[in-house]
Formats: structure tokens, C-alpha cells, sequence
């Protein structure tokens, strides 16, 4: 949940880059190699669920795809280690300390603190308590017997007898995720599902968060004056966001409910992490169409792994996501007068128009 997103995501982003393309930072690379990782485990998963697959042939089939995606990466990050990325690590980790040496690096060294100790408070009451949560009596049984009956779908939940597919239930497979996960730790589903799925996927909506921040804080003015420090504003915001989590659970509904309390669901992952990438990705791509009149080709590839990795968390996520992302785009054209991204956008809605559609179709 942490080693084979990243090397995926560094696989992704570095292979046959150029040296002149700029270096991306560390929580863009886990955000693209957890979506690639999801779109990854939907594409193999959904046609064994159609097909009243077993679960091990999607647990095999995802293992070495996913592996190997993985280890490339790794092999492409020594490579370059070799080539002077140790080099631009080591300068890097000297400024970061140098710069602890004055007030102003002591100070945020200080609120940087204080985010990670609210970081490590979530984490901690998300794994000690125990939510109640009625959805569980429908997912967590899906998750179990996957894991260890082997079939997907093929039971009801609530009374353990034979039944047919739930489509709806069925296009978006992320319990059997939490199935893969638990097999690959050797643990049951449920234990799987409350309490390690909130130790990963509380940290990578964080990091995402991080990324969104250093955007926003990087266009700071003062008073129209001049520009604030990004590198002070920027624990600042996660901070923010932070208590805002902590004390979002005002109902059932908001993400900082399924973040903290309901973090094994699709719903959480879809709300928490795919749509907090798409707008950091939907911002690169605004920033590209200024700069260049269109996004990069790699966005796009990007926008569409979102759009599948979104699918997985809910079949609600095409609708969704594609509503966001259109609207977005036009924005984005209304702005700056090129056409070639409203393309580029509806090309990125296309897995999820494709999943609309066998959905109404067999339905």
C-alpha cells in the first residue's frame, strides 16, 4: 500500500521523460501511482466480476501486473540515482537542514510539528476506536467471502445465500480490493478494512492536500504589497485542513466523516482521494493551456486513470467525476480561448461514459 504505489507511480512519470522535463514532487508521484494502481486493479478486476471469475485469478493477475509496474519503477529510480538524482537528494536535504539554522526555519519546523502531531492523532483514534457503520454489513461481507470462499458477488450479504450479481455494486469492485489487501497481509478482511486501510489512505489524502496547498500558496499576495512565504503558509493551510477534518463529523455526509470514520469504503476513497487529485490534475492542465494552448499528453493519460481509478470507489464516480471535470474545462476554455481542451477533457470522461453505458446495458 505504500512501496508498490510509489514505484507505479514513479514507472508512470519518469519513463521516457527527458531530462529537460522538470522533476515532479514526491506526493504528485504517490497521488498518480495510487490512481494507476486503482485504474490498474478495475481493469482486470470488473471483467473476472461479469464473468463470475474467482477471486484468485484477480488476485494473480493484478499481483504480477502491478509488480512489475512496480519494480521498473524501481529499477528506473536506482538507474537515476546512478545518473545524479543522489547528488540533487543530498543538495537538497543540506538546504532543508541549513535552513532549520534561522528563526524563520525554527518556526516552521515548529507548525510543521503541529500538523504531524494532529496527523498522528487521526491515525491513532482512527485505528484504536471502532466505528459503527450499517454499511459494513453489506461491504465487509463481500470483502470476507472473496477472501475466503473465493467467489466475488455471488452471495447476499445479509443472509449468506446464493444470489446473482449486483451490478451496481458490482462495476465498482474497491471491496475487493480490501480483499486483496487483507490476502497480501495475511489478515482477515475486517481487520483489513478498520484497521489498516486508515493508516495508508489517511496519509495519502494528506499528501494530496499537501500538493493542492503548495499551489494556493504559491500566488499568495500581502495587501497587494508583495508575496507572502509559501514555505510558512504552507503548514499554515495543512494545518487548517487538518482541524477541519478533526472536526468535520457535524453529520454522515462530508469527506472528513468517511476520511476518518469510514475510510475502508469506495465512497471515502472517492471523495478523499480521487477528487482531491483530479483538481490538483485539472490545475496542471490549466496551467499547461496557459502556458502551451493545451494540456500534455501524459494529463491526459492521467485524467483518464482517474476517471477508471473513480469507477472502482462507485458507480457514481463517472457521473461525478465527468461532471466536474467538463465543467472545469469549459471554465478553462472560457478563459483562455482554446479549443483543443474541451477534447482533451471529454477524451478524459471517456472510462467513464464506457462504464455508464455497460452499466444501463446490462442493467
Amino acid at each position: 500500500m505504500a512501496v508498490v504505489p510509489a514505484g507505479m507511480g514513479y514507472f508512470a512519470l519518469y519513463a521516457g521523460r527527458n531530462k529537460k522535463d522538470k522533476t515532479e514532487s514526491p506526493g504528485f508521484l504517490f497521488g498518480v501511482g495510487y490512481v494507476l494502481m486503482w485504474a490498474v486493479f478495475q481493469l482486470i478486476a470488473v471483467p473476472f466480476v461479469l464473468r463470475a471469475g474467482r477471486f484468485r485469478q484477480v488476485e494473480l493477475f493484478f499481483e504480477a501486473v502491478s509488480l512489475t509496474l512496480a519494480l521498473a519503477g524501481g529499477f528506473l529510480f536506482l538507474l537515476h540515482l546512478k545518473q545524479g538524482l543522489w547528488r540533487e537528494i543530498v543538495l537538497w536535504g543540506r538546504g532543508v537542514v541549513s535552513g532549520l539554522k534561522s528563526r524563520t526555519g525554527l518556526s516552521r519546523l515548529f507548525l510543521w510539528g503541529i500538523f504531524l502531531a494532529g496527523l498522528l492523532f487521526q491515525m491513532l483514534q482512527a485505528y484504536r476506536l471502532a466505528y459503527a457503520d450499517g454499511d459494513d454489513a453489506y461491504y465487509i461481507p463481500i470483502s470476507t467471502a472473496a477472501n475466503l470462499g473465493g467467489g466475488m458477488y455471488a452471495i447476499d450479504s445479509y443472509t449468506g445465500a446464493p444470489t446473482t450479481l449486483d451490478l451496481r455494486h458490482g462495476l465498482a469492485p474497491f471491496p475487493i480490493w480490501v480483499s486483496f489487501i487483507a490476502a497480501k497481509c495475511g489478515v482477515n478482511a475486517a481487520v483489513a478494512a478498520h484497521s489498516l486501510m486508515p493508516l495508508v489512505l489517511i496519509p495519502v489524502t494528506y499528501v494530496l492536500y499537501l500538493e493542492i496547498g503548495r499551489m494556493l500558496c504559491g500566488n499568495v499576495t500581502i495587501n497587494n504589497k508583495g508575496h507572502a512565504d509559501p514555505k510558512t503558509l504552507l503548514p499554515v493551510f495543512m494545518i487548517l485542513v487538518s482541524l477541519l477534518q478533526i472536526f468535520g463529523n457535524y453529520s454522515i455526509y462530508p469527506a472528513s466523516t468517511f476520511l476518518l470514520t469510514r475510510t475502508r469504503q469506495g465512497k471515502a476513497a472517492l471523495g478523499n482521494v480521487i477528487l482531491p487529485f483530479l483538481l490538483l490534475l485539472l490545475y496542471r492542465m490549466a496551467e499547461e493551456v496557459k502556458e502551451q494552448g493545451k494540456a500534455g499528453v501524459r494529463d491526459v493519460l492521467w485524467l483518464m486513470g482517474s476517471m477508471t481509478a473513480g469507477c472502482l470507489c462507485s458507480t457514481m464516480a463517472g457521473f461525478l467525476c465527468g461532471l466536474l471535470l467538463l465543467l472545469t474545462v469549459v471554465l478553462v476554455f472560457i478563459l483562455y480561448r482554446k479549443p483543443y481542451i474541451l477534447w482533451q477533457g471529454l477524451l478524459g470522461c471517456v472510462p467513464g461514459i464506457v462504464y455508464a453505458l455497460l452499466y444501463l446495458r446490462a442493467g
